[in-house]
């Protein structure tokens, strides 16, 4: 029997992505704020200041291991599980650690720009906000949570710009699941 030339991957599409992404978002934030937890082991109870340099480095650090543990043991994190999409290198493969400390960093603009975004089209006042920032709160809320996957929405390639700097590329996986589920 002739085996099948591999298919080309079926990219996870936009909306996919963005739930992933929120089921990630819960859990870190679940993991940051025990994180912040064990801080105060060392600070015999009291809060730390703002903006403390030992603080930031090791929720940095700490959120750096959430994402590069998952992608590089399977390449998939709790959300990409829960919607059946994985990141893998373009062979197939789990990601290497570089890759995802470049996928990393190069996805820290989008989350700020999330997370500004978002702020800005709450019902919080901006003018407590530097004056470049409270112009921002004048423009369309979907032009500030999400421009980096504006990407995918007008190129005519399938991955976003972050897949193709790290060389690597999310995958919906749903027809490799039933597939693999199907009795031979």
């Amino acid at each position: 029997m002739k085996k099948s030339p591999p298919s080309s991957p079926k990219y996870a599409g936009l909306l996919r992505r963005f739930a992933a992404m929120g089921y990630d978002a819960l859990l870190l934030l679940a993991l940051l704020i025990f994180s912040t937890g064990l801080v105060t082991l060392f600070t015999g109870g009291e809060a730390t200041r703002a903006n403390n340099p030992f603080v930031t480095t090791w929720l940095f650090l700490v959120s750096f291991a959430f994402f590069a543990w998952f992608w590089t043991h399977g390449g998939q994190t709790l959300g990409m599980r829960a919607w059946k999409i994985r990141l893998q290198q373009e062979d197939g493969r789990s990601i290497s650690l570089w890759q995802a400390l470049l996928r990393f960093i190069t996805g820290l603009p989008a989350w700020a720009l999330l997370g500004l975004g978002g702020f800005l089209c709450s019902s919080f006042s901006a003018e407590h906000l530097p004056a470049a920032l409270q112009q921002l709160k004048s423009l369309p809320c979907a032009a500030l949570v999400a421009p980096g996957s504006i990407w995918l929405l007008i190129d005519h390639w399938p991955d976003s710009w972050r897949d193709r700097f790290t060389q690597s590329q999310v995958v919906d996986i749903r027809e490799e699941i039933n597939s693999a589920k199907t009795p031979k």
